[in-house]
């Protein structure tokens, strides 16, 4: 008989990314699910830090280059390895930037899987949203 061991772990929404990655670190937004050991998950604790703010700084190329020079550089990103990133606690600001082009990203995305556009129509405009995001998390590390 299965035996269910620690449920409060489970059905919880979150973050994940897939163990296996290439330079460039891809993280998403998790649904309520169950885990499994191939994509990573974790979940934000504080209202000071939203998932959202996490997933924006984890698929920015700085923190990709951090990762692979200082704390991991083989293929692989798990949460031992997450748990050694430098969040920088955002200024309401800061979180309202970045919800702003999280949520326009997130929005595009759904119109392709929606069927109201092709995933090619919207290639430029995430383009431009992944440079912003970019230099969003620049100058967070790199105040000017």
């Amino acid at each position: 008989m299965p035996v269910v061991r620690n449920p409060q772990y489970y059905f919880k929404e979150g973050f994940c990314w897939s163990d296996i990655n290439t330079t460039f670190l891809k993280c998403r937004q998790k649904q309520k699910s169950i885990n499994d050991v191939k994509s990573m998950s974790l979940y934000s604790l504080t209202k000071k830090v939203p998932e959202y703010y996490i997933v924006c700084l984890i698929n920015s190329n700085f923190m990709s280059y951090y990762v692979d020079d200082f704390v991991n550089n083989t293929q692989t990103f798990q949460i031992n390895d997450a748990r050694q990133l430098p969040i920088i606690i955002p200024t309401s600001e800061q979180l309202e930037k970045s919800e702003f082009l999280y949520n326009k990203a997130v929005k595009l995305k759904q119109s392709v899987f929606n069927n109201i556009v092709k995933e090619s129509d919207i290639e430029h405009e995430l383009s431009k949203i992944e440079i912003k995001f970019n230099e969003f998390v620049e100058t967070l590390y790199y105040p000017v």
